[in-house]
C-alpha cells in the first residue's frame, strides 16, 4: 500500500488485482479501490493490469456479476484506442497495450482464443493465433519453472487440477478431495512404522515443501534413504538425485546405480545427468545419451526430451535437427509442456520439418495450457462455488474463459445459467444471454456438455417464432454430442423423438436412443409422474441382468432341474453332425485377426 501510494506501478497493480478478486490478503473486495488501483497502475503502463483491464472490458463482469457500473477512463481510451467501437475492441486494444509494454499471459491467451476460433468479432487466423500462443506458452514455459524446481528431478511433471464441470445434480462431495492434513498426517505415520511408500511421500512432500510440510532437502534424503535401505527402487533413485542436485556426484551415483539395475527410468535418467555435468564420473556425453536412451526405453519423458536436446546440439550423437525434432514429438504426444512448445515453433517456422500452421497451434495451445495461473483460477473457482460464494466463483471463471480454458468456460456458462438468476431475478434474460454465449464458447472447443446445456437452453426459447428454429438447433446439438459419444445427449435425443420435439414422433427410435443412453441423462429435468416413470424403467434397466438370472432361478427350481416339453427339444435334439458342415462359411470368417 505504501509502495502503490508513492506511484510503484506493480504495487498499485497487485492491490487492483487483490481488491477486484478478494484474495486472502485484502481486507475484503473493494470494486471501487480495485478499478482505481488498476487505472493508476494502467496508466503508467503495467502489463498485468493493462490485461486484467482488458478482461474486464470484454466480459463486463463487474456489471453482470456485481451491477457496479465502470467505463474506461477517456485518458486510457485516448492512450489506447480501439479499432472499431464495442466492449469487445476496447478489451483487445488492452490487451494488445498489455503485450508490448513487457508481456502478459493473460491477454496473450486471450488473444490467441480470440484469433484462434473467431471470437469477440475477429476474423480467425491461424497465424495469429499461433504467434500469441507461442507467446502465452513461452511465459507459462517461465512460471512453471519454479514449480519444477521443487520436483526432486526438476522435471516438467504435468500439474493436475482438481477443477470439474460443474453439474447441478452433482453435490460437493463429489470432488476428488487432495492431499489434505489428515492426508499427511497419516502419511507421515506409515513412514514412521516403516511403510516403504509412506516414506517416499513424506520425502516428497518435504522437498517440495507443499500440503502444509516445510520444505527440508534433509529431512527428503533422510526417507528417501530410509526406503531405499529397504530395496525400493525408488527410494534409491530419489536419493541419488537428491544428491546429485547438491553436487555430491560421489554420494549419488551409488543409488542411481542400484536404482538402474532395478530397471527404475529415474535411476538412469539420474546416471545420464551425471555423465552430462561430469558429477562424480568423467564427463562424457555418449554414455549420458546411452543412460538416457535406458531410461526413454522405459517411458521416462524427460529422458526423452533430453535426448533431442543432445540432438540438437550434437552431444553423444550426430547432429540432425530432425532426430530432435522426432524425439519432442514424442514427448509431447504424452504432454510434456516443453516438448510442445519446441514442437509449435519448429511447426510454426518450419524448422526440421514440414511447415503446418495447424498443428504448431495445436502444440502450442496445449503448451500454454501449463500455466500455473490457469489451474489456480480453476480451483479457486471450484472452492468458492462449494462455499456458496457463486459471485466470487464467477470471476474466476471467467477471467479462466477469456484465457480460453475449456472448463472455465462451460463453469462459466453454467453460473450464469443457474446461480445467478437467483441472486438478482430482474437480470435473468441478461444472464440467459451470457450463458449460451459461453456455452457456445465452450461448444466450439469440444465442450460435449456445454452442447447440451446450449441445447437446453435453445428448449426453453418456445415463443411462436423461435419454437421450430429452436427446436432444430437443440436437435443438431445433441446429435452431434452423441456422436462424440454421450450417454445423456442420446437419451435427449430419444427424448425428442418420444415427445415429438422438432423430430416425427417415433416410439421404436425413441426407446432404442434412451436406452442406448443408460435410460437417464444428469441434465434432465423430469417433474410429477413422468419422472417417476423414468426413475422406474431406469431401475428397471440397470436391473435387467439381475433380473433375468432370476427369472431363470426360479425356472429351474419351479421344474426341479428337469427340462420342460418342448423346451430345448426338437431340432438341437436331434441335430447330426456332417463332415461338410466344416466347409461352411462361419461367423469367424469375417474377421481380420
Amino acid at each position: 500500500l505504501d509502495a502503490a501510494a508513492g506511484g510503484e506501478p506493480l504495487a498499485m497493480s497487485a492491490l487492483g488485482h487483490m481488491y477486484l478478486l478478494g484474495d486472502p490478503c485484502s481486507p475484503k473486495r473493494n470494486l471501487t479501490w480495485a478499478t482505481h488501483w488498476l487505472e493508476g497502475a494502467a496508466a503508467a503502463g503495467q502489463p498485468s493490469a493493462l490485461a486484467m483491464l482488458g478482461f474486464l472490458n470484454e466480459s463486463r463482469a463487474l456489471s453482470r456479476v456485481y451491477n457496479f457500473s465502470y467505463a474506461t477512463p477517456a485518458a486510457l481510451t485516448a492512450r489506447y484506442p480501439p479499432a472499431g467501437g464495442g466492449a469487445y475492441a476496447q478489451g483487445r486494444a488492452l490487451y494488445e497495450a498489455a503485450l508490448t509494454s513487457g508481456g502478459s499471459v493473460l491477454a496473450s491467451l486471450a488473444l490467441g482464443s480470440q484469433y484462434s476460433n473467431g471470437f469477440a468479432g475477429v476474423a480467425a487466423s491461424c497465424p495469429a493465433a499461433a504467434a500469441h500462443y507461442e507467446a502465452a506458452a513461452a511465459g507459462a514455459m517461465a512460471q512453471l519453472d519454479e514449480k519444477r524446481q521443487r520436483t526432486v528431478e526438476q522435471g516438467w511433471l504435468d500439474s493436475s487440477s482438481e477443477a470439474r464441470t460443474l453439474l447441478r445434480k452433482q453435490p460437493a462431495a463429489a470432488r476428488e478431495s487432495g492431499v489434505d492434513p489428515a492426508s499427511v498426517e497419516y502419511m507421515d505415520y506409515c513412514a514412521h512404522v516403516g511403510d516403504v511408500a509412506g516414506q517416499v511421500g513424506m520425502a516428497h512432500l518435504y522437498h517440495s515443501g507443499t500440503h502444509g510440510v516445510p520444505r527440508d532437502t534433509a529431512a527428503a534424503a533422510h526417507w528417501f534413504a530410509a526406503a531405499a535401505a529397504k530395496g525400493d527402487p525408488m527410494g534409491h533413485a530419489n536419493l541419488g538425485l537428491v544428491r546429485l542436485r547438491a553436487g555430491d556426484g560421489a554420494g549419488a551415483l551409488p543409488p542411481l546405480r542400484r536404482a538402474a539395475k532395478r530397471s527404475d527410468p529415474s535411476g538412469w535418467a539420474g546416471l545420464g545427468y551425471a555423465y552430462y555435468y561430469g558429477l562424480g564420473v568423467r564427463q562424457d556425453y555418449a554414455l549420458a545419451a546411452k543412460a538416457l536412451s535406458a531410461a526413454a526405453r522405459l517411458g521416462h519423458l524427460d529422458a526423452i526430451f533430453n535426448l533431442g536436446v543432445l540432438a540438437l546440439r550434437g552431444e553423444g550423437m550426430e547432429q540432425s535437427l530432425h532426430k530432435a525434432e522426432r524425439f519432442w514429438r514424442v514427448a509431447a504426444d504424452f504432454s510434456h509442456p516443453m516438448a510442445q512448445y519446441y514442437i509449435g515453433r519448429m511447426k510454426a517456422r518450419g524448422l526440421g520439418t514440414r511447415r503446418d500452421c495447424e498443428t504448431a497451434l495445436f502444440f502450442l495451445q496445449h503448451a500454454a495450457a501449463a500455466w500455473p495461473a490457469g489451474n489456480g483460477l480453476l480451483e479457486t473457482g471450484l472452492a468458492a462455488h462449494e462455499a456458496d460464494r457463486p459471485q466470487r466463483a464467477l470471476v474466476h471463471y471467467l477471467l479462466g474463459a477469456h484465457a480460453g480454458l475449456e472448463p472455465a468456460l462451460h463453469n462459466a456458462g453454467f453460473l450464469y445459467a443457474e446461480a445467478m438468476p437467483r441472486r438478482q431475478p430482474q437480470l435473468a434474460a441478461s444472464y440467459r444471454g451470457a450463458a449460451s454465449e459461453y456455452f457456445r464458447r465452450a461448444a466450439v472447443l469440444g465442450s460435449v456438455d456445454a452442447s447440451i446445456r446450449l441445447a437446453l437452453l435453445l428448449s426453453e426459447d418456445l415463443t411462436a417464432e423461435h419454437s421450430a428454429s429452436s427446436w432444430r438447433l437443440a436437435n443438431e446439438l445433441y446429435a452431434e454430442a452423441a456422436r462424440h459419444g454421450s450417454a445423456d445427449a442420446t437419451w435427449h435425443l430419444g427424448y425428442n423423438y418420444l415427445k415429438g420435439r422438432g423430430l416425427p414422433k417415433d416410439w421404436g427410435r425413441a426407446w432404442a436412443l434412451m436406452r442406448d443412453g443408460g435410460m437417464h441423462s444428469r441434465f434432465a429435468e423430469l417433474r410429477g409422474p413422468e419422472k417417476l416413470l423414468f426413475s422406474l424403467l431406469r431401475a428397471v434397466y440397470e436391473a435387467r441382468v439381475f433380473i433375468v438370472f432370476a427369472a431363470l432361478g426360479s425356472f429351474v427350481l419351479a421344474t426341479g432341474g428337469k427340462r420342460a416339453p418342448g423346451f430345448g427339444a426338437g431340432a438341437a435334439a436331434t441335430a447330426v453332425w456332417h463332415e461338410d458342415d466344416d466347409a461352411a462359411a462361419d461367423d469367424f470368417d469375417e474377421f481380420d485377426d
